[in-house]
Parts: structure tokens; sequence; C-alpha cells
């Protein structure tokens, strides 16, 4: 008889950036986490759908080759796969369908249950992980990536699941699109995250006039914020790669501030969680926190690697069905 320990259950996401495989215990102990990045083009802004299939396919059996007799003395009980990008109608991305299909394989060749998540809902369970909220039953949650910024209303419901209600985001491009496309204008490599982060962390940058804003009751536009790193380089004859990141990340934290502080005393509720890959900048956490506090809003960002694209998240919310089953 194999112990809880013993019985784990695996996650798998394939989104837009990212093959991730997860092995997590029945008592939430993680066996394993390992993911591939996708392989994008140096001064290319992102990857075709049909490029991502074809390079998650090429990733599952790598990882498959990594995780080899990593695994012989576990006992797998239970697969759980990212679907599509948000627990929303029509929400939909070829890229899942990988993770989707090789999950439904994986639970059939070992006779145990398969369930079926979201990409955001796994970010947000994964960012949760370790963290000792006031209440987990009611929270906020930021998902912050590549492709989306939202502000969601979390929810816990009778049967121990959570509604996720968007209250506010941008309503054009994300906070990671953004980082990008200066990124690749500052000539740096597609994720361009890392870059902008640690130059605005440079302590002898100063901003005297930080860039416009526009956030209206916890909604965000940012094509002006774009437009006036734009402006800045089109007129600089020598761009200071660093002080404008610092200008970015500055203009991020403070629309955030706006929106957060607006949006907790509206629904009441003092505690934000963060997740994607946007909110494992060091600057962002270190900046947004202690503002935050200031209105009485407690943060609980996560390690980068929870916080980045990764499949804890839908093993954690499978050992959750598993449980509910049982």
């Amino acid at each position: 008889m194999k112990s809880k320990r013993d019985n784990i259950v695996i996650g798998i996401d394939t989104s837009c950036y990212t093959t991730s495989i997860a092995a997590i215990s029945l008592n939430k102990e993680i066996i394993l986490s390992e993911k591939i990045m996708l392989k994008v083009d140096k001064d290319s802004k992102g990857l075709r759908q049909s490029e991502g299939v074809f390079q998650h396919i090429s990733n599952i059996g790598k990882l498959s080759e990594n995780i080899t007799g990593r695994l012989k003395d576990y006992n797998i009980v239970g697969v759980c796969a990212s679907e599509k990008p948000r627990p929303i109608e029509d929400s939909y991305m070829p890229v899942f369908t990988v993770g989707l299909n090789t999950g439904k394989l994986l639970s059939a060749t070992h006779n145990c249950p398969f369930f079926e998540t979201t990409h955001q809902e796994n970010h947000i369970k994964s960012s949760l992980l370790g963290k000792n909220l006031l209440n987990e039953n009611r929270f906020i949650a930021v998902h912050m990536s590549g492709g989306t910024t939202e502000i969601i209303l979390a929810n816990k419901n009778k049967s121990k699941d959570y509604e996720l209600e968007i209250i506010g985001g941008t309503k054009d491009v994300s906070f990671g699109q953004l980082i990008d496309r200066l990124g690749v204008k500052l000539s740096y490599d597609f994720p361009c995250g890392k870059y902008i982060d640690k130059n605005a962390m440079e302590p002898d940058k100063k901003i005297d006039h930080g860039l416009k804003t526009s956030v209206k009751e916890g909604y965000m536009n940012l094509s002006g914020i774009e437009n006036q790193l734009n402006k800045i380089i089109a007129d600089g004859e020598d761009v200071d790669k660093a002080y404008l990141s610092k200008l970015l990340m500055d203009s991020i934290v403070r629309c955030m501030l706006k929106s957060l502080s607006y949006l907790c005393k509206k629904y009441e509720t003092y505690e934000v969680v963060f997740a994607g890959g946007v909110s494992a900048s060091k600057y962002i956490s270190k900046n947004l926190t202690q503002k935050l506090k200031k209105y009485n809003i407690k943060t609980h960002f996560t390690e980068s690697h929870l916080a980045t694209d990764n499949a804890v998240g839908c093993a954690l919310i499978g050992i959750e069905n598993l449980n509910l089953g049982e």
C-alpha cells in the first residue's frame, strides 16, 4: 500500500510560450516541476499558434525523457491539464490542445481520473501554494502575463471551487505585451521581462516626471504609455535603456495602485494574490507592496518559478477534484 506521498497527480500546461509538467503528492509536496520555453526568433514579437503547437509536441517528448525514472516509485492517481486560457465561454487557443490530449492519454494508460482546468486558474492556484490568506474564501487576484492583464474577484462556492469574476484590467494591450514591445525596441531577446526588470532595479536611475497613465474604476488603457515611450525613443539620440525600463515599470506600478486601491475599497476585500509571469518582477513586487500598505492592502507575491508559466496549479486542482470525488 503506497502512502499519500507516494500517490501523485500530474499537471500539464501548454501555454503560448511554455510547455510545463508537474507532479504533486497528495500532501501537496512538489515532486517535480519541469518546463521548456518555446523558441521565438530574435526581434520577433511572438509565435503563431501553429508554430506553438508544433513546438509543444516536440517539448512533450523532451520532458518525457527528462522525467524518465524520476517517477518510478510513485503511483499516478490523477491527471489535470489546462484546456483553454480562461474559465469563460469562447476562450480558446490551439496550443492548449496539446497538453489536454497528452493528459487524456496519460490518464487512460494509468487508469486514473482526468480533470480539466484553465491556464488562468492554474496560475492563481500555484500562486496560492504556501500562502496563508486571512480569508481564502474571498480575495482579489491579479493575472499579469504576456497576453493577459486581468483583475479578478475570487469567491469560493459551496463546491469549494473558485468563481472568478473579472472586475478590472487592461482594455487594450497587456502589461506583458507592453514590456516585450519595449524590450524588442531595445534589442533584447523575446520574452524581455527579465531584462527590463533588471534595468528598472538599478538604484541610480531616478524618475523626475513619470509617464501619464489612464485609469478609471479599475480599468486601464496602456496604449498612451507605449506612445510616450516610442516618442522618447524617436526623439533621443542616445537611448538610456535603464531609464526607459524604469519609466515603464513605474507606470505599471502606478496603474495597479490606482486600480487596486479603488477595487479593494469597492469590494471590501483587502488581500491581493498576484499570478502570471509579469508578477515575477522584483521591481513591481517591491514597489507595489510598499505603496499598497498605505491603503491597508496586503499583497501575496510568490516565487518566480510559480509566478511564471508552470503546471503546479493544474496538479493542485487535480488533487482537489480527486478529494471531492473520494
